[in-house]
């Protein structure tokens, strides 16, 4: 069924958007012909009922005011084509079929009261070729009876607002049979639309979508799939070759630091260790961030407040200034070694640039916010922003005398949308700068959309991290 109408439809999708409103357009068009033929046979029909209790009522009135030698001709007089009247002394004749006919009495009595008056009786003339016509008899005052035929109106009482009705259901279906059209016009293009916010996660491995659809859906599809090939392929070269790059640096470390050992100056060893070390975290920082370790860990249940306390716990021992206020646990779904390393970044930020770290973690409906106040020198205004650019450091307090290579606040805005969440820096008014984490408890399933959509997560192909070759 569904490849027939393929064939049938269009090809683009401009075609079938003019199918649809082509479509909906016919059919609102044949049901108000419809409606107009069936108002004006209402109509006429309304029209025959009214005629027909009009003649009889005039002919009652007329033919009972005359004097009964009179009365045969001006029943003949007053009889038409589409309208007969006959006077006599006795009823008539044939029985008439009060029960079939009681309705259409009843709106003949409506429409000309006097009728009722009159022991109105009605019944079907006997079938001919021409149309169906009815006899009825009126009784006078004197039990005289006169008696007509005339063309049968609808013996089925004319319905009320019948054509609004019929409007509006009609309307209704239209608009139900357009949101299916467009609903199955626009499914190619949503799938396209979450393909390539997938994609723009960071999935680990391009997901092919498909080619079907309209042309035009067809053709970005196609495009689609090839831009992720060609970014998949540029992504896996540049990180093979940083990798490549980071492997053989470590060779020249290692050997300049055993080197280093033999010197006799005790302050120049100690210089060349330090300058080797902030090489060794260097590298180390620009190959997490490129290698994106959220992509390569599956999410879990964690506790979000064990972690800020493990780190804070970590700098005390460490002989820094880190205190933690909240609450003692919260399991929260994510993935606990990339949030880790994030919310250490600002920690680690906090106690170089601020003097400590005051962290603080707040439940809210649906999210919770962990804060990283310091009381540091504070960020320029216009560089709020900027501080989240990769490789990106400050000329005044925070830069690489104190250690840093610009990209842990890259780093932690990586793993925070990677989560769906959202991560901020302000100066605060008290002197220091405060970092805001906001991650979202209900996103269980954009993490397993995103997992789902790479299928299981590969290891990634860059090699273990400085240190550990």
């Amino acid at each position: 069924m569904r490849r027939a109408l393929a064939w049938l439809s269009p090809a683009t999708l401009a075609g079938r958007t003019v199918l649809a409103l082509l479509g909906g357009l016919l059919v609102f068009h044949f049901g108000s012909v419809w409606l107009l033929e069936r108002g004006v046979r209402d109509a006429l029909e309304e029209a025959r009922e009214i005629h027909v209790a009009d003649h009889a009522a005039m002919a009652a009135r007329a033919i009972g005011g005359l004097p009964k030698e009179l009365r045969e001709d001006a029943a003949r007089a007053l009889s038409t084509p589409a309208f007969e009247a006959v006077w006599g002394h006795s009823g008539p004749a044939e029985p008439m079929d009060e029960a079939a006919l009681a309705p259409l009495r009843v709106r003949l009595q409506r429409r000309a009261p006097e009728l009722a008056g009159l022991h109105l009786r009605l019944g079907l003339a006997p079938a001919n070729d021409g149309p169906r016509r009815i006899q009825g008899a009126m009784r006078l005052a004197d039990a005289s009876w006169v008696s007509f035929a005339a063309e049968a109106p609808d013996l089925a009482p004319v319905p009320t607002h019948a054509s609004l009705a019929s409007l509006s259901a009609m309307a209704l279906g239209i608009v139900l049979a357009s949101i299916l059209v467009v609903r199955w016009i626009t499914t190619p293009l949503r799938r396209l639309a979450k393909a390539a916010e997938a994609f723009g996660k960071g999935a680990a491995a391009p997901v092919p979508l498909p080619e079907d659809g309209p042309r035009e859906v067809r053709d970005a599809a196609r495009t689609f799939n090839a831009m992720q090939a060609r970014i998949h392929r540029l992504v896996a070269d540049r990180t093979q070759a940083l990798a490549a790059v980071s492997h053989d640096l470590r060779t020249p470390i290692q050997r300049l630091r055993l080197r280093a050992g033999f010197l006799d100056d005790t302050e120049a060893q100690q210089a060349i260790d330090a300058d080797l070390d902030e090489m060794e975290g260097m590298v180390e920082a620009t190959l997490a961030y490129l290698r994106g370790e959220t992509e390569s860990e599956e999410p879990r249940q964690a506790d979000l407040a064990a972690i800020l306390s493990t780190l804070c716990d970590d700098a005390t021992d460490r002989g820094a200034s880190a205190t933690y206020a909240g609450p003692d646990r919260l399991p929260i779904l994510l993935r606990p070694l990339a949030v880790k390393r994030a919310l250490g970044n600002l920690v680690d930020n906090a106690l170089k640039h601020g003097g400590g770290a005051r962290v603080t973690l707040e439940e809210a409906p649906g999210a919770v916010t962990v804060r990283v106040e310091d009381d540091g020198p504070g960020i320029p205004e216009a560089a709020l922003e900027a501080v989240f650019e990769p490789f990106h450091r400050l000329d005044a307090s925070r830069n690489r005398g104190t250690g840093g290579t610009g990209l842990g606040l890259a780093i932690v805005r990586q793993v925070v949308t990677a989560h769906g969440g959202t991560v901020t820096v302000a100066n605060r008014r008290e002197g220091g700068l405060v970092a805001a984490v906001r991650l979202p408890r209900q996103h269980t399933s954009k993490l397993d959309d995103a997992t789902n959509a790479r299928g299981t997560p590969p290891r990634s192909v860059l090699p273990p991290a400085a240190g550990s070759a």
